[in-house]
């Protein structure tokens, strides 16, 4: 089967959506012929098996337009089957069946976090991929409701898959962790934040958990991980580290103490899957799809501020109680692999490669 993908998000600095394209790339059967469609090239990794080949084309404009317009394009002419965009949109126009992964709603359920022209662009993006996609491929059983609750979308056309673990996240050696201690200055008692810094991440609300720990705990640091942008700033005691290469990022997370997640509203929660995976203990919020994934093994709170002050407090000082839920919890995050997740897209691919039409509602 001759499949497309929309590759811009393997391209550039690494996103939730790169992850899902980047872990199903790996366990993708070798017999396809891929062909990953960029508007920059994509890393070598992802073209060193396999039939695979990358087309860069229409680097010079905006995506939202090569996505309507190049990339129907280069479909029509390599004659593909069948599409996967993995970041919420895809052609209107398409001339092959379209399996799109939509993560979670949030243009939808936190429209605010969005620039007026970013807001509109994703909004018309995730209706028109509901009303034209064969599939809608999405990582929790909240996801799917949500779909279904903005979108309309009826339950066939909403596959649930849970996502998995990157091959580079695991232990690292202790003399990776003390080179990036140094390299970032670290200190030795810490609490990380991985993601964007979005409103619904809720990291006034960790600063302020971390500033009352530190009346106990004085040497306590708090970090961040992820794009840059003015909220950081914003942020009482937060110490921002802006990205960090793939390379250096799970022994970041093995030099934590603790990762806090404080989001409110999540399809699926990578950094906490991550962190577990690094054997570093987790707290995080009881709100979107945290509970549905990672109940038993992250210590799930909810917003009042002293059950994170409870939460952190205690796996800030106690060891034992930090080993007990890394050695209940990592076991299950490392095996938490990308093989039946992959199994599931190809099977939805070479149905989509069917047909093709309006799907809608």
């Amino acid at each position: 089967m001759r499949i497309g993908i929309d590759a811009r998000e393997l391209t550039g600095q690494p996103t939730g959506v790169g992850r899902v394209l980047a872990g199903l790339l790996e366990v993708w059967p070798e017999d396809d012929e891929i062909i990953l469609y960029a508007q920059k090239p994509v890393p070598s990794q992802f073209l060193a098996v396999g039939h695979r080949r990358n087309i860069v084309a229409g680097s010079h404009m905006p995506g939202a337009i090569w996505e309507q317009t190049v990339l129907p394009s280069r479909l029509r002419r390599d004659d593909v089957e069948a599409l996967f965009s993995p970041a919420y949109g895809m052609p209107a126009a398409a001339p092959c069946g379209v399996v799109v992964g939509m993560h979670d709603c949030a243009c939808a359920a936190t429209p605010w976090e969005f620039g007026w022209r970013e807001r509109k662009r994703r909004q018309w993006a995730a209706r028109n991929a509901a009303k034209h996609a064969k599939y809608l491929l999405t990582g929790s059983h909240f996801s799917a409701h949500e779909i279904r609750r903005w979108y309309g979308v009826r339950r066939e056309r909403i596959v649930v898959a849970k996502y998995g673990i990157g091959k580079d996240f695991g232990v690292a050696d202790v003399d990776n962790v003390a080179r990036v201690r140094e390299r970032y200055a670290l200190d030795s008692s810490s609490v990380l934040f991985v993601g964007t810094p979005l409103v619904r991440r809720n990291l006034a609300a960790l600063s302020r958990a971390i500033d009352e720990i530190r009346s106990i705990l004085p040497d306590v640091g708090l970090y961040g991980v992820g794009p840059e942008t003015k909220r950081v700033g914003s942020v009482n005691n937060l110490r921002w580290l802006g990205y960090v290469p793939e390379e250096d990022l799970a022994a970041v997370y093995n030099a934590a103490t603790v990762v806090a997640y404080p989001s409110t509203y999540e399809g699926f929660g990578f950094p906490v899957l991550e962190a577990l995976a690094c054997g570093t203990p987790v707290v995080a919020s009881a709100a979107g799809s945290l509970p549905e994934i990672f109940a038993g093994k992250a210590w799930l709170v909810d917003d009042r501020h002293e059950q994170w002050v409870e939460a952190l407090g205690t796996l800030l000082k106690d060891a034992n109680e930090r080993q007990r839920r890394i050695d209940k919890a990592q076991p299950w995050a490392l095996a938490q692999t990308w093989d039946a997740t992959g199994r599931v897209v190809h099977r939805l691919l070479r149905d989509a490669s069917q047909e093709n039409g309006n799907y809608s509602r």
